[in-house]
């Protein structure tokens, strides 16, 4: 693991609260500065820039901060006493007060699973505390866990729909514990030992393995360089230094790496330096001890995981860059009795991470599942009947949920393009004539296959018949059309960004292109050798520039990088369907996990036409 140093702090400054509030963006909060002050700042930072925006309403240091419901919260902290108080933090910099802790809690640490803070141990200015806390805006904070033993400053992360918290101390003695907390069942375990005690560290987590960054033991002199990183199963490994040894540092994730931010060293300095780790040799080195990815791909193209509709294996998976399953539904237990999950199709999380909804479009059906407690939550549709009658679909696609609460949906053979708002089971607004299938701008759809969301509020809408791609405004009021240039069956166009379409031909062989609203061709991957796709149904951007893509009956998701044309990843066999580890049956959806998913992407502007 490489690391070196990208940007500045506009102070030194240890002990602060961290939160990623966009894939390339965090904050800083509170901390204590070179002279042991207390500070109040309030800083917006990237990897490589940072500035102050605002002002706590009061100084303090040794507090934690979560991002959920799309604001930062700050919990608790300190001075010369502890605080209770929860702080929500707008992008702007502004706060308002968003409850309180139980106790007054400092030395703490916290992350966010779906749309729930987790606040983990503590120090009320007394005692330590043994406490794993989970916190809701607009809810009380209420105990979930208790540790074995009493912890401050652990170094904390959510990885797998779970935490992961490690070291820590109760007192005198530094701990070398590894803990795992299971939300979804409320079981607290230990998974292994770090090397040595260690306290005062910084966690962070990428594709599934948590990362810990510098730290001391016992001692206040004993600050290390080592960074450690700890396997879902426990496992301990060496992956690199930083440069100086550092206690009392904030970490954060972003875009699949690692910034790290001020801290403490040996010599009592305080640090101003903002730290890159790069991952890419060891998620790299990883995914070529593997074999459940393609030989030759690079993990580090990816962001994160990604969320696979695996259809003809009647199961959704989220998938780490490196190829390991994190997360499946429906394991034992998921479905009610006499309830199906059958040929998923496509499948995205909702806007606040909490929930995924999957279209299951040959079993005329929307689902939408619950991560946290994995079961059905809510279903449109009869399974196995279709119908253009109330409750009922005929082919649905591409369902996905605005931050509004609507749920947005195309109806392949009604013709239409629909709205929901769950949890009632009638429809609030339906564009298209039922059964209309010719078309008609404004009037009719000619098989609908997609309805996406567009950076300004618009939606594109894909239409089969025809090789149509229409843009519709916020009042559905249509603002064009255009044919994908080439095209034989136009699949689920998104847009990659203002001004440039992204879209799949579901053929044989298939392609992948962009071009502009006219229908201008700007790239066009359609290999004809062996890498030739069969029957793609969906490509989605990636921050990098990459294209993430199913490849429906090669059995397989791949990454392509435009500037090669080259499958820079790939997970499944080509060609060899199975629903072992590796494996994939005509996937037929992805997404990307949060924080990189569609409808976080377009959260801001997302709404029904």
């Amino acid at each position: 693991m490489a690391v070196a140093q990208t940007g500045t702090l506009p102070t030194a400054e240890q002990d602060a609260a961290a939160v990623v509030t966009a894939p390339s963006k965090f904050l800083l909060i509170g901390g204590i500065d070179q002279g042991e002050t207390s500070l109040a700042s309030i800083v917006n930072a990237t990897s490589s820039h940072a500035h102050t925006i605002g002002n706590l309403p009061a100084a303090l240091h040794d507090a934690s901060a979560s991002f959920t419901s799309g604001a930062a919260y700050l919990f608790g902290g300190g001075v010369v006493s502890s605080f209770p108080q929860i702080t929500k933090i707008d992008a702007d910099g502004s706060t308002q007060p968003a409850g309180e802790l139980p106790t007054p809690t400092s030395d703490v640490a916290s992350a966010t699973i779906g749309d729930t803070a987790y606040i983990v141990g503590g120090y009320t200015g007394v005692t330590p505390l043994p406490t794993v806390l989970a916190w809701q805006p607009g809810r009380q904070a209420h105990l979930v866990a208790t540790l074995p033993k009493p912890l401050r400053y652990a170094a904390v992360a959510a990885v797998a729909r779970a935490l992961v918290i490690a070291g820590g101390t109760s007192g005198e003695t530094a701990s070398r514990d590894i803990y795992r907390f299971d939300p979804s069942t409320g079981k607290l375990r230990k998974i292994g030992l770090l090397p040595e005690p260690l306290t005062h560290a910084a966690a962070a987590a990428v594709d599934g393995t948590t990362f810990v960054f510098g730290g001391r033991g016992s001692s206040t002199t004993s600050q290390t360089r080592a960074i450690l990183a700890i396997a879902p199963s426990g496992k301990v490994s060496r992956v690199g230094l930083l440069p100086v040894g550092l206690s009392d540092l904030a970490a954060v994730a972003l875009e699949g790496h690692i910034v790290i931010i001020g801290g403490r060293d040996a010599s009592g300095r305080v640090h101003n330096e903002i730290l890159t780790a790069t991952m890419t040799s060891v998620l790299a080195q990883r995914g070529a001890q593997g074999t459940t990815l393609r030989a030759g791909s690079d993990p580090g193209v990816l962001p994160g995981p990604v969320l696979i509709a695996d259809r003809d294996n009647n199961r959704l998976l989220e998938v780490s860059p490196t190829g390991q399953v994190l997360w499946r539904f429906p394991g034992p237990g998921a479905l009610a009795p006499r309830q199906s999950f059958l040929l998923p199709d496509d499948a995205f999380y909702s806007p606040d991470g909490r929930q995924i909804v999957v279209t299951q479009e040959d079993d005329f059906a929307i689902s939408i599942v619950d991560v946290a407690h994995p079961k059905i939550a809510f279903r449109y549709g009869h399974p196995g009947v279709p119908g253009a009658e109330p409750g009922y679909l005929h082919n649905p696609d591409d369902a996905m949920l605005t931050p509004g609460g609507a749920l947005l949906s195309a109806d392949i053979k009604n013709c239409r393009v629909i709205v929901i708002r769950p949890p009632a089971h009638r429809l609030t607004q339906q564009l298209g004539q039922t059964g209309n299938c010719n078309h008609e701008l404004g009037v009719s759809y000619g098989s609908p296959n997609g309805a996406f969301p567009m950076a300004g509020g618009d939606t594109l809408v894909t239409e089969i018949n025809g090789d149509w791609v229409d843009v519709l405004g916020r009042d559905g009021r249509p603002l064009g059309d255009a044919h994908p240039p080439g095209f034989t069956y136009p699949s689920d166009t998104n847009e990659l960004r203002p001004g440039v379409f992204l879209s799949a031909d579901y053929s044989s062989p298939g392609a992948i292109e962009t071009f502009t609203p006219t229908g201008r061709l700007l790239w066009r991957y359609e290999p004809t050798d062996r890498q030739a796709l069969n029957h793609p149904s969906l490509a989605l951007p990636l921050p990098n520039g990459d294209v993430l893509a199913n490849d429906d009956r090669n059995d397989r998701v791949v990454v392509i990088d435009p500037r090669t044309n080259r499958i820079v990843w790939q997970y499944g066999h080509t060609g060899h369907p199975g629903s072992q580890v590796g494996y994939l049956a005509n996937p037929d959806g992805v997404d990307l996990a949060p924080p990189y998913s569609l409808t976080m992407r377009f959260a801001h502007s997302m709404q029904t036409p």
